[in-house]
């Protein structure tokens, strides 16, 4: 997977650029451009949302592919010496026509905006080299198209099973390949908004409400019917996030994720219940840990509950292995000890192979991270059984990335294992509260000691 962004003049951001690592912490002030970022990562990690199939940098290989009828063989790393450039300005291209369906807004809001992927083109060939490739195109349920490779071989090969497959199946499949998202989900988003999701999904739900907005009208028009059904009322992430609120039944049936006993953790150390989703309406009720409690709907629940429902539904039913959480602002309703909590989750979380991107205001977090940072070594090992921490809690400094947004800028925290992230953001603030605070409580005392 590409892991490498550069912003430039989006929202707030005059420019910067980040990594993705195993645990990426986006820091800063409010309307700093957090957010921004972490739609723009979520909308590349999900490019099945996006036309691919424009790409016209493999018209070349689509036509050598037919000129053998036993199929076609390339070498990955002279092709993307040769192409490799062109074919991440087209990716780019793409990705900047699509910012203004991302945040449903005005195209004339990103005439200038620029969300770039950087690839490191030998870094990325040498990681599809390591790999396995063995894709299928279906078009018209029958299988079309097959991409094959060997881990640690340098060549795919193509084959077609049809006379000649859309040009456009072939170019979005190829591309996904290339970029490292053919074999993973896409990303999984948890956005700030997402208390009142989990109360109101239905009534949020966009062909609901265009289908009661219409059903009112004594005259209906067809076509703006159509256009309301198909078009979002909200950003792409908070829109995904409604659907996917509204598909939890289905989700629930497949029930194909790796993670249930993270959810177990959010049930029994932060929300001290359970959670149900009824199978066959779908509402969901949480029940308080006790005897004499009984079940109750989520609405008349705490805002801790709410807030975490969707971590917990999403690692009992869907996360998998190498799949992409994002979460903005994990601390929501939570009390300084369960930040803390939090912290350690998402931190055990990611040693167990998911990747998770967090933007937050919590010193409680980023504090807690920079204990499970400085515990790793051998050195820490008393220290861990002194504080209770877990061993899969704590966290090597080259898995994290974290970044402050402000002044308009991107800027890396610094990471060392001695002392953990080096967040200014928070340290200033706190330094400036206790000074202020000192100096009130001292001049106070002084003044009534006179």
């Amino acid at each position: 997977m590409i892991r490498q962004f550069k912003i430039k003049n989006l929202g707030p951001i005059r420019r910067g650029s980040f990594e993705v690592k195993p645990l990426t912490l986006f820091c800063g002030p409010n309307n700093s451009g957090k957010t921004w970022a972490m739609y723009s990562l979520y909308y590349y990690l999900n490019l099945q949302y996006a036309p691919l199939g424009s790409l016209t940098v493999f018209r070349d290989m689509y036509a050598s592919l037919f000129e053998n009828s036993s199929g076609y063989t390339f070498s990955i790393k002279e092709w993307l010496t040769k192409n490799g450039k062109t074919f991440i300005e087209q990716v780019n291209q793409i990705i900047h026509a699509n910012l203004p369906n991302l945040f449903n807004t005005a195209s004339e809001l990103f005439e200038h905006s620029h969300f770039f992927v950087q690839p490191d083109l030998d870094r990325l060939a040498t990681e599809l080299i390591e790999k396995d490739v063995d894709a299928s195109v279906i078009f018209e349920d029958r299988q079309i198209m097959r991409f094959t490779k060997k881990a640690g071989r340098d060549c795919i090969r193509l084959t077609a099973e049809s006379d000649r497959p859309p040009y456009g199946i072939f170019a979005d499949m190829f591309g996904r390949i290339l970029l490292g998202l053919g074999e993973e989900r896409g990303a999984f988003l948890m956005p700030a908004e997402r208390n009142g999701l989990h109360l109101f999904f239905r009534e949020l739900s966009n062909k609901r409400t265009a289908l009661l907005h219409h059903a009112s009208r004594e005259n209906i028009d067809i076509v703006e019917l159509l256009r309301d059904v198909m078009k979002s009322r909200y950003a792409m992430p908070i829109a995904h996030y409604i659907d996917w609120l509204n598909e939890m039944q289905s989700i629930q049936e497949r029930g194909t994720g790796d993670f249930h006993r993270y959810a177990e953790v959010i049930e029994k150390e932060l929300v001290s219940g359970n959670y149900t989703v009824d199978a066959r309406t779908g509402d969901i009720t949480f029940k308080p840990d006790g005897e004499s409690t009984q079940r109750m709907g989520l609405h008349s629940t705490s805002s801790t509950v709410k807030s975490l429902f969707g971590l917990w539904f999403y690692l009992e039913n869907q996360a998998k292995k190498g799949d992409v959480l994002m979460i903005d602002e994990p601390e929501l309703n939570l009390h300084p000890e369960n930040q803390r909590e939090i912290a350690r989750v998402l931190a055990r979380l990611v040693n167990a192979g998911l990747n998770v991107v967090v933007s937050t205001h919590s010193d409680y977090i980023v504090r807690e991270l920079n204990s499970l940072i400085m515990l790793a070594g051998d050195e820490g090992k008393e220290l861990q059984k002194k504080y209770g921490y877990r061993e899969d809690e704590v966290l090597s400094p080259k898995k994290i990335g974290a970044y402050l947004f402000d002044d308009q800028n991107i800027t890396p925290f610094e990471i060392t294992p001695g002392d953990g992230i080096y967040a200014t953001t928070f340290d200033e603030v706190i330094g400036e509260l206790n000074r202020v605070n000192d100096d009130i409580y001292y001049s106070l005392r002084e003044k009534g000691n006179g």
